[in-house]
């Protein structure tokens, strides 16, 4: 796995925006929804699939066009585990 394919599965776990740069130097931000790389029961992979920031348009990106792709917006459910969930439950119900 290459150092870019890394980073892509990094974004895609991540449940924030990412800032992809792109080889000609432009960036973009939103959310990495899909990745495809190698597969051969597709007729087209290496792409990665974004809802754009503000937007909210969803657009499509080759891998070879890609330069790297960077963790920078707040992981919008970090503390929103089921555990969290289930201890917040748990603190209502005490106040009950």
């Amino acid at each position: 796995m290459t150092e870019l394919e890394r980073q892509i599965e990094a974004a895609y776990d991540f449940r924030g925006h990412v800032t992809i740069t792109l080889k000609d130097g432009a960036k973009v931000e939103g959310f990495i929804f899909n990745r495809q790389f190698k597969n051969p029961k597709l007729k087209r992979d290496n792409f990665i699939e974004v809802v754009m920031k503000g937007s909210g348009d969803k657009k499509e990106f080759d891998i070879a066009g890609l330069e790297s792709v960077a963790l920078t917006g707040e992981d919008c459910a970090e503390g929103n585990s089921y555990a969290n969930y289930l201890k917040k439950k748990a603190a209502q119900a005490q106040k009950s």
